[in-house]
């Protein structure tokens, strides 16, 4: 199983959806997170179909922002445990595994509403006892190293998403790929990038995949790159080619010297 995070910035534009699309037939992800739909159920409701997922579950836009929607690819495999503007909480079933938390999250983009985008994450770690896995859009850093570019970021909002995270007992699931997953101004002056977006767990889902890895998809039609979560390692099997024969070999006429002259062979080595 897979999932898709992403800030797509606008649902309701045909590039998006397309690009969603390519996504789709690509990567083929069992969960999609979107955070800045900037739509209502209806539109959610009309890509879910593009797509071909069977279900979908969505947060209206809030006035001319936010908006969240998930989507699910197997019938049967969530359960929907709540959502606002800032979340969409499932419990996930794997028939091998068993069942865990996963958590779709949107941070509050305003410096100022930074806190309220904490307590909302520490609520959702009391909700169940279930391995937990956080994947959105969480316009936090947890180090400077996590910005290039424009004004220092805040340390005291480094050290309070830091303690958060430590609180609710998360782990940074690290990444692949491109290290920053935001950006403005791109190639100007004022270029800023930052690492906005993030996978983070507790130690019992860590334990549950630890094969898990976040890949940062280097293109998009947002200023948000996508993350891709893989749960389970990639193992290449190689392709056992069987023996068969052609009845059209007995028409070449040097065919049957040819056998002879192997079976000479492997005779001499027995």
């Amino acid at each position: 199983m897979s999932l898709l995070s992403w800030n797509c910035r606008g649902l309701a534009k045909p590039h998006t959806v397309r690009f969603l699309k390519e996504i789709v037939r690509q990567l083929r992800p069992g969960l999609i997170f979107l955070s800045e739909t900037l739509v209502h159920k209806n539109k959610v409701e009309e890509v879910c179909k593009k797509i071909d997922y069977v279900g979908y579950r969505s947060v209206d836009v809030n006035g001319d922002s936010g908006g969240l929607a998930l989507f699910w690819k197997n019938e049967g495999s969530v359960q929907t445990m709540g959502s606002d503007h800032h979340y969409i909480d499932f419990e996930v079933e794997n028939n091998q595994i068993g069942r865990w938390h996963y958590t779709g999250f949107y941070g509050c983009p305003e410096r100022h509403r930074r806190r309220e985008s904490w307590e909302v994450l520490r609520g959702l770690s009391n909700t169940s006892m279930l391995p937990w896995c956080n994947l959105g859009d969480f316009n936090d850093l947890i180090s400077i190293d996590e910005k290039s570019g424009g004004n220092q970021h805040s340390r005291s909002l480094i050290e309070g998403f830091v303690q958060t995270v430590d609180d609710c007992g998360l782990l940074d699931l690290g990444f692949e790929g491109e290290k920053f997953t935001w950006e403005r101004c791109h190639g100007k002056y004022n270029w800023v990038q930052e690492r906005l977006d993030r996978g983070l767990a507790n130690r019992s889902w860590c334990e549950l995949f630890p094969f898990a890895v976040v890949k940062v998809l280097e293109v998009s039609t947002s200023d948000h790159l996508p993350l891709f979560l893989q749960l389970n390692k990639q193992v290449f099997v190689p392709r056992v080619n069987h023996f068969k024969f052609e009845n059209i070999w007995l028409k070449e006429s040097e065919f049957i010297n040819l056998v002879k002259m192997l079976g000479r062979v492997l005779l001499a080595k027995i």
